[in-house]
């Protein structure tokens, strides 16, 4: 995961150690899992080439987190595969809002975003990067999109 994470932000100056950005990822279960929220990986012929998850806020809210597909895989649905998904099972678990921030200089991933429905609502930044910031009010909608096989993350 760690592998992975690292590629997508490749050439990024974030302006904080490895160890702060990538805290969540070194402890999934208590970040993410036990606090309600969820982490799907993808794999293709047993290599990782995708993960994202969501981090519940409050009851009806959460944070999508970590979208990573592998760069040559990007462009092929994966993508969207993943984030419906996680829209599924944010709305079965009773989340209504979904947020998310990413880098502001992706403009591929700006795009993506809006094509699915994310309304800009506003700039941030994460360490030195600027980002924008997203939200979705999810709806039943997403229970009506096909199912793809996932694996919910298993601690090691």
């Amino acid at each position: 995961m760690l592998a992975l994470h690292r590629s997508a932000i490749a050439g990024f100056t974030l302006g904080m150690s490895q160890q702060e950005d990538e805290a969540d990822l070194v402890a999934i279960e208590q970040v993410y899992l036990r606090a309600g929220g969820e982490f799907l990986v993808g794999f293709i012929n047993d290599k990782l080439v995708a993960m994202g998850g969501f981090k519940r806020l409050s009851d009806t809210s959460a944070q999508l987190r970590r979208m990573r597909i592998e760069r040559e895989l990007q462009g092929r649905g994966y993508g969207a595969q993943l984030l419906r998904e996680l829209e599924r099972i944010a709305l079965q678990s009773g989340i209504r809002t979904f947020c998310l921030d990413t880098a502001r200089r992706c403009p591929l991933t700006l795009e993506f975003y809006l094509k699915h429905g994310y309304q800009e609502t506003g700039r941030g930044l994460y360490g030195d990067v600027e980002t924008v910031k997203f939200c979705k009010t999810l709806d039943k909608r997403v229970m009506e999109e096909p199912r793809i096989h996932t694996n919910k993350f298993i601690s090691p």
